[in-house]
């Protein structure tokens, strides 16, 4: 299970790849937004590399991890009235 966090308006996860390693997912927008979900990952020296659209990612994640991701997704920005992510 993610544990996300409310920051501002976005959603940040700290999410580990399907090869071991770990980045952020962040969530600001609906999944009809190209960019609603992004993936960031620490490159060398861990400054962050440019942060690419979880949907052109979903191969590098387990599959349980993709549908935790777009269902709190939804439960954030979609409007299908589901109730929001319950966060501390």
């Amino acid at each position: 299970m993610i544990a996300w966090q409310k920051q501002e308006t976005a959603y940040v996860g700290k999410v580990q790849l399907a090869d071991g390693h770990w980045c952020k997912v962040v969530l600001v927008g609906a999944r009809t937004n190209p960019q609603g979900a992004m993936v960031v990952v620490a490159g060398k020296g861990g400054e962050a590399v440019k942060p690419r659209p979880f949907a052109d990612c979903v191969a590098a994640f387990t599959p349980d991890t993709v549908m935790e991701v777009y269902c709190t997704q939804e439960r954030a920005f979609g409007d299908r009235g589901l109730e929001p992510p319950d966060l501390p």
